[in-house]
């Protein structure tokens, strides 16, 4: 049965593991909690799924939810991108070697990402829904309409995160409606 955890870990620690130390690194937007793992000696980073070779990592759909997913994860793309140079051991996919060059393409994805976001915009309000059937997925940019009822979940939070953090940078607004329906829409 899933719970909640009993504690928080809070910013970033040193963990002597025999003669190493690990230094942990809080990098919340794909899960609130999640941390990163930092081996000098040896030039690793258990990069957990926050830094992925191949894909990027779900953000949007977190427990407890985050107001901004995407840009708690920006900013600890940045922090990660701070760090020294090494490989990344990550939770999914093979053994990368250059934890800022994938860092540096996770970043410029998104950033495309939040582009094409405010490009979908362009014709009025719309949902996150409206604005994911509008964008490809995958590396294989399938249609919103060719992914399965999950993907499709995932594919409306991540895009609505994306949508959140344009209203955060002042390049979008938020409304709801009566029903609750939460609208984007364009400024500028």
């Amino acid at each position: 049965m899933w719970r909640y955890p009993d504690t928080w870990l809070e910013g970033d620690h040193a963990i002597p593991v025999g003669t190493r130390t690990l230094e942990a690194v809080h990098t919340p937007g794909h899960t609130p909690g999640h941390y990163v793992f930092v081996d000098r000696s040896a030039e690793l980073l258990f990069a957990g799924d926050h830094v992925l070779p191949t894909i990027t990592p779900s953000i949007g759909f977190t427990v407890p939810p985050a107001p901004e997913p995407l840009g708690d994860f920006m900013a600890s793309l940045t922090k990660v991108r701070a760090l020294p140079d090494v490989r990344i051991l990550p939770a999914h996919g093979p053994v990368a070697p250059s934890s800022h060059a994938r860092v540096d393409e996770l970043l410029e994805h998104h950033e495309h990402r939040l582009g094409q976001s405010l490009v979908a915009l362009a014709n009025g309000p719309a949902t996150a829904v409206d604005v994911a059937q509008q964008l490809g997925w995958t590396r294989h940019q399938r249609s919103f309409a060719e992914l399965d009822l999950f993907n499709q979940g995932m594919a409306a939070m991540e895009t609505k995160a994306h949508l959140e953090l344009l209203v955060a940078r002042g390049r979008a607004t938020r409304t709801a409606t009566p029903e609750g329906i939460v609208m984007f829409t364009r400024t500028g």
